[in-house]
This record gives C-alpha cells, structure tokens and sequence, in this order.
C-alpha cells in the first residue's frame, strides 16, 4: 500500500501524540493503526489468562513482543483490547499505554452489567488512553442499563461488541438502532466459523447488523477462527468480499488480534493479506481502513 508521507519528518520530532494525529486528521501523512492487539504478563494477576492450555500462549505478550511486527509491517500504532473480562487487566493496559506511546488507546473491560457500571466508567476514565469498553454479547438481557449508556456517551467511549453463536441478532439490531449516537464496533469479524466457507447465517447477520450506520467492524481474527496453519490466503476472500461489500471500507478497520494471530500465523502474513486484497481500491479508501476509520471512531 503505498502511503503518502513528509519528505522531511523533523518538525514532528518532538510532537506530542495529539500533534501527531491532529496532522493525521488533516491528512499531513497516514497512519496505519492496528484497532486490536492484547497484552498480558503470564501467570501474574493481570485477569485470567488466556488460553491456558496452549503452549504458544503462555508467555508474556508486551508492547516490546509487538514493536518489531509493527516497524517491520509499517503499522504506526495499536490499540490494546481487553483479553479476558476482568477489570484488573483494563487497569494493566491503560498503566502500560502510559510508558508504551505505540498504544494509542485501551479498549478495557468492567461489568457493564453491574448497578455500579456508570460509576467504574467515570472513575476509570480518569485514563486518557482509555477510549472504550468491550461487551460480550451472548444470550438475552446482555445489554447495558439506559445510565450506563449515558456514562459511555458522556466520554464518548465506544463500545466493541464480541459476538457468539448464541447472539440475539434482532435485538442486538434493536439496542444498535436505538443509540444512533453511540459508535459500536463488531470485533474479529463478528466472530465467523472459518474453518469453512461463510455461512448463510452469518452474512444474512453482517448485512443486518451493518445497515446500522453507527456500527464498525473490526477485520481480524480470522486467522485464529480457520483451521489452524492448514489455510489458503484465498480461504478468507469471501469473508473479506462480504464486509467490504456490507460495511464500505469507510466503516472497517484494520486490525490483527496479536498475539493470537500467533496461532495460525504470522503478522507479516495477514498485513500482507490484507494489502492484497485491497491494492486495487481506491487511496482514499485504503487510507479509512488501514487508520483513518480508528482515529475516527476512537478519538485518539
């Protein structure tokens, strides 16, 4: 992807973060941002840990783990995404964006569910780097309280939305479509079973859910969702074909759901993907997806 840039970068040697993205915002140069990676210490009381039974994933994953990636793939920031539900680990992250200036937002966890939610927002937005909370949206009544609601919009937090083969479509439809205001993000695809061709059941979803204009979706975890190592680049062209086709690349991100990508694959190898697939579109549309569309929504 080719990307504009300064020829002479030294007047923002010394820039502080939101001088970087003011300039973003004016279209200066372009960022491309990774909208979800995780970070966890193993073992330590930073939540549950992921995957425990899985070799690969029990280690420590911090921002010096990712730096390489990033510089390698041209990727210019990330946003930190709560792994496991537990508040201790929002706390983690929005501590390590504080000494990591490559994360560039925390998208934390706490029970939204629970009668002191607005509360532990308010409190927890004492983090600058904290823009945003995630939700599983599994079963009936998953749904935030109207104050809770309110406490997100008065920060202008978004809310990243995790679904599960279990996920009430018509009524995640209905809450999306009553908070035209509110930015919601589906995160890794809307969780599609890839070890197959896309089901009916999920691209009737994803055109459903994406009718909502105040609705994103994050493009990653696809790799983690296919069978493992065994996948063909073309294998996931049709999931691609269907976002792109239902959400406008105006209301998708790039994202990479490192370290779990780490699974089935590389970094380099679904940037790489990602830029393929893309080539032939338009500048200004590489632009939204690949940074542009996560300044907007989270604002960084």
């Amino acid at each position: 992807m080719r990307r504009r840039r300064f020829k002479n970068l030294s007047c923002l040697k010394n820039s502080e973060p939101a001088d970087i993205f003011l300039a973003l915002s004016h279209n200066v140069f372009i960022m491309t941002i990774d909208a979800e990676v995780h970070f966890w210490k193993y073992g330590k009381a930073t939540g549950a840990t992921p995957i425990r039974n899985n070799k690969i994933m029990q280690e420590d994953y911090l921002p010096s783990g990712i730096s390489l990636n990033l510089q390698r793939n041209r990727v210019d920031a990330c946003i930190a995404v709560a792994a496991e539900p537990a508040e201790v680990e929002t706390r983690f992250l929005a501590e390590l964006a504080l000494t990591h200036p490559v994360i560039r937002a925390v998208i934390g966890w706490i029970d939204l569910k629970e009668k002191n939610a607005g509360e532990r927002i308010e409190k927890l937005s004492a983090y600058t780097a904290i823009k945003g909370f995630k939700l599983d949206v599994s079963g009936e009544n998953f749904f935030p309280s109207e104050d809770v609601m309110q406490a997100l919009a008065q920060h202008s937090f978004a809310l990243d939305l995790k679904l599960s083969s279990d996920t009430n479509t018509p009524q995640l439809n209905d809450r999306i479509r009553s908070y035209p205001d509110q930015h919601f993000v589906l995160e890794q695809c809307g969780s599609p079973d890839a070890k197959q061709p896309p089901s009916a059941s999920w691209i009737q979803q994803i055109r459903q859910l994406a009718k909502n204009q105040n609705l994103f979706c994050k493009v990653s975890g696809l790799f983690t969702l296919s069978t493992w190592k065994s996948w063909k680049p073309a294998d996931f062209y049709p999931f691609l074909d269907t976002l792109f086709e239902a959400f406008g690349p105006e209301r998708l991100l790039y994202a990479s759901d490192w370290p779990f990508i780490l699974l089935s694959g590389s970094y380099v190898q679904w940037k790489s993907l990602l830029e393929k697939y893309t080539e032939r579109m338009s500048e200004e549309d590489k632009e939204n997806f690949f940074g542009k569309n996560a300044v907007r929504i989270y604002p960084l």
